[in-house]
């Protein structure tokens, strides 16, 4: 197993900045994702420490060893891509055993190896078949299977849940936390889907036009958002402008025109008074009868109601034309064009700078 250090890297295709000054450390055995919209650099960055790409500048270390311009088949990473990139006309074993074959290693040890990644990835008993005979979870597996069995010190995986439905998604990402903690293995995972990185990584990076703009665990980038882009960009946030009135240790007091909110504010970061601010609330924080703490108390009409079988979303027109969205159990009786009165605790409102 390896830890991963990027320093500084920066890689340009043409005119387009794919990936600027991106420094990260990736510990060993750690499930780390690196998560953003299409474009934003993730992917770049990842074969930059597969060696599939070459930085312009900046180094790249496995351990304390320089491998920034080592050819990728010096670096003992495996890869799996989006499109898993199986062979047709070879069989689940042969397809597998692949990389094994090109290493020279000998056939008893192959089998052998094999054998023991096919019950890893539940697969035994298929390596007769051919990929065409094998459902789009199955094939993942397989592809899974071939970086598995030379035994990386890196496993780099490309969006490989891209091509699968909902439900199987979700069991393939739990498979790959399954293998991936039983192995201990070093793990980089790009991805889009916010859920998908929420509920398999130990840390994630947020990415946006090349640049990381934060990186944390899923719990500390869901509850403290370092920007308007990643509330916007990681769950559902309701977000309204305000000014500032008052901040009083790491509290802040809000004017949203008829409202004064309070909030929090992480304390790195500097607002005034009377600066533009986003006031950021989660649907699921809001509640219809507060308990202990400080409380805002919100009220509005409600003008979209979202049955989604678990829950249920309720949108609330406020008297300045603002929208919020809330989550309440569906057993909640909400009917269109009432009013509703509901409560959040200061603590649970992120006051962040205000970007256009």
């Amino acid at each position: 197993m390896v830890n991963v250090h990027l320093d500084k890297i920066t890689k340009k295709f043409g005119d387009v900045l794919a990936v600027d000054n991106v420094t990260l450390d990736i510990a060993d055995g750690e499930l780390f994702t690196l998560l953003g919209p299409s474009g934003c650099g993730k992917t770049t960055i990842l074969r930059i420490i597969a060696g599939l790409e070459y930085p312009d500048s900046g180094r790249i270390f496995f351990e304390n060893e320089d491998v920034t311009f080592k050819k990728s088949y010096e670096r003992n990473v495996a890869m799996v891509f989006q499109n898993y990139a199986l062979w047709p006309h070879m069989t689940v074993f042969d397809n597998i055993a692949f990389g094994l074959k090109i290493k020279k290693i000998p056939k008893n040890e192959i089998k052998e190896r094999v054998k023991k990644v096919l019950d890893l990835v539940q697969l035994s008993g298929l390596e007769n078949r051919y990929p065409t005979q094998l459902s789009g979870g199955q094939q993942q597996r397989v592809a899974l299977a071939r970086a598995l069995v030379v035994e990386p010190k890196l496993l780099l995986l490309d969006e490989p849940l891209s091509n699968l439905d909902a439900k199987l998604r979700i069991e393939m990402r739990e498979e790959i936390k399954r293998i991936q903690k039983s192995l201990k293995i070093t793990t980089v995972y790009v991805t889009h889907d916010q859920e998908e990185s929420m509920s398999i990584s130990d840390r994630i990076a947020i990415l946006d036009k090349g640049k990381v703009l934060q990186i944390g665990t899923p719990k500390e980038i869901y509850e403290r958002p370092r920007n308007v882009f990643i509330a916007s960009f990681i769950g559902r946030s309701s977000i309204l402008k305000g000014i500032v009135k008052d901040i009083t240790n790491n509290y802040v007091t809000v004017s949203l025109g008829t409202y004064t909110i309070k909030g929090v504010i992480t304390s790195d970061i500097n607002v005034k008074p009377g600066a533009s601010v986003a006031v950021i609330f989660r649907p699921e924080d809001f509640e219809l009868e507060p308990k202990s703490g400080h409380y805002n108390i919100i009220e509005g009409d409600v003008d979209m109601n979202m049955f989604l079988g678990s829950y249920q979303y309720v949108r609330l027109n406020l008297e300045n034309n603002s929208k919020i969205l809330i989550k309440l159990s569906p057993d909640t009786d909400i009917k269109l064009g009432t009013k509703l009165k509901v409560f959040i605790r200061a603590d649970q409102v992120n006051i962040l700078p205000w970007e256009s």
